[in-house]
């Protein structure tokens, strides 16, 4: 039989046997081991994470309300507060969207697709992580519930009118309706992080059910929890033209410093953002490593056979956890030294990470629904409405969301407030190109993904 797999059709891209499979049997029958070995790959990870820890990483990682703060200077800018406010609920309801079309792929196929301290944790404390992500929810949860008192109780209120109508353009844009799609930046960092519990599909039981449902609860969970923290937020902002010039460089500390009219106090829940920070830098470093990895498996990346190790004892990807902490402090020392440089790379990575969402969500809609059988959907299927809906939805939002964020931030436009993110992504892509064609091609090993691929191979 004429194959396109660099390996033995008899075993696993790890050298292990094909398990015995029943052929009639329904994805949702198997054990999770079976449907890893349908993919093509043998078990090597602990599946340690349940439903909960999983959950409560996805949250630290996304870590909505608290990224919301560090960055509603743009939409405050763009549009005011009804800019900050519209587009939140817009993202909210398009990352659900989003994140239920991911999730119903994760069900099919379920598999992995302070840095220090965050690489140790990683590397010598895994078997602590469940925990330290279950810890990281709580504080996350807490900081939220006591800064809403704080803020709800002591703060200088604004009107409802200021929050939802009063549109205020100072950006430079002419163009209203463009300088709020600009400010959507505000939004979008607040919905990333939620495809961790894709990335740690081999790491939790009954994954083909738990990880949709970690991933489309986060959103949900966050995304209300955003949602009133926004309000909140901006009922407490005071005057814009103080807010945007505040000496601090955030306005959510100047928010906290007027509101509490303490430094102490604005410090201290600055200090909760810090910490879950902290926790999302774990939580990073845990997901990304497992992209890593599982992109070396099939043989995706240079130096693919030294990333594709998993520690005998520790069961840990000790060389792929070192590579990305690597990366992130690399990232680290960029921002001290060109922040323009800096955000053209933040502005690449929501260009790369919602094309990487775009791509396996059309292939879903224009060819997956036309040939996958009911068997071998996972327990988390959308249906034959639903999920056409909300995976035209998700690339159609997507779009405007890629597009705009290629766009300066303000006019004119000078060299530090210019994106350089199409740059960036254009280098990179011709990086990947280059590669492929001198080296990749040659060893890439296209996944497994139809449970009958494998099934035919055992009988030829």
């Amino acid at each position: 039989m004429d194959t396109k797999f660099d390996m033995d059709v008899n075993e696993t891209k790890t050298g292990e046997p094909l398990r015995a499979i029943d052929s009639t049997a329904d994805n949702n029958a198997i054990s999770d081991e079976d449907r890893l070995a349908q993919l093509g790959h043998a078990q090597e990870l602990k599946r340690q994470f349940s439903l909960l820890t999983l959950g409560a990483l996805c949250l630290c990682l996304m870590a909505t309300w608290e990224a919301l703060s560090t960055v509603v200077a743009q939409a405050l800018l763009s549009g005011g507060a009804p800019c900050l406010f519209y587009n939140y609920v817009l993202f909210f309801v398009c990352s659900v969207c989003i994140a239920a079309s991911l999730g119903e792929i994760a069900s099919i196929y379920p598999t992995a697709g302070v840095l220090l301290y965050s690489s140790a944790l990683n590397i010598w404390g895994s078997r602590m992580l469940p925990h330290a992500n279950m810890i990281s929810g709580v504080i996350h949860v807490v900081a939220f519930v006591a800064i809403l008192i704080v803020l709800g109780v002591m703060a200088p209120k604004n009107t409802s009118s200021f929050v939802f109508t009063e549109f205020v353009n100072s950006s430079g844009w002419t163009n209203d309706g463009v300088s709020c799609l600009v400010g959507l930046i505000s939004a979008v960092y607040p919905f990333l992080g939620y495809d961790a519990a894709c990335h740690m599909a081999e790491e939790i039981p009954n994954a083909t059910r738990n990880v949709p449902i970690a991933m489309v609860g986060s959103v949900v969970a966050n995304g209300l929890m955003g949602l009133v923290y926004v309000v909140v937020l901006l009922f407490s902002t005071g005057s814009l033209e103080t807010l945007l010039a505040t000496p601090t460089g955030f306005p959510f500390t100047q928010i906290y410093l007027d509101a509490t009219k303490s430094r102490a106090g604005a410090t201290v829940m600055s200090l909760t953002l810090i910490t879950v920070a902290i926790a999302a830098t774990v939580g990073c470093i845990t997901s990304a490593s497992r992209t890593l990895w599982a992109f070396a498996r099939d043989k995706a990346v240079p130096f693919d056979a030294y990333f594709n190790h998993v520690h005998k004892d520790l069961q840990v990807l000790v060389r792929a956890i070192a590579v990305v902490t690597i990366m992130q402090l690399l990232l680290g020392f960029l921002y001290l030294g060109n922040t323009t440089a800096f955000n053209a790379v933040l502005s690449m990575a929501i260009i790369g990470i919602y094309l990487s969402y775009s791509i396996p969500i059309a292939y879903m809609l224009l060819v997956g629904r036309n040939r996958l059988t009911r068997k071998e959907y996972g327990p988390f299927r959308l249906g034959g409405f639903l999920g056409p809906v909300l995976n035209v939805v998700s690339l159609v939002w997507m779009t405007v969301v890629i597009i705009f964020s290629t766009f300066p931030s303000a006019q004119p436009v000078t060299a530090q407030n210019m994106n350089y993110s199409t740059v960036v992504m254009a280098g990179w892509l011709v990086s990947g190109l280059c590669y492929y064609f001198a080296r990749g091609h040659a060893k890439f090993e296209v996944p497994v993904v139809i449970s009958e691929v494998v099934e035919g191979v055992r009988g030829t």
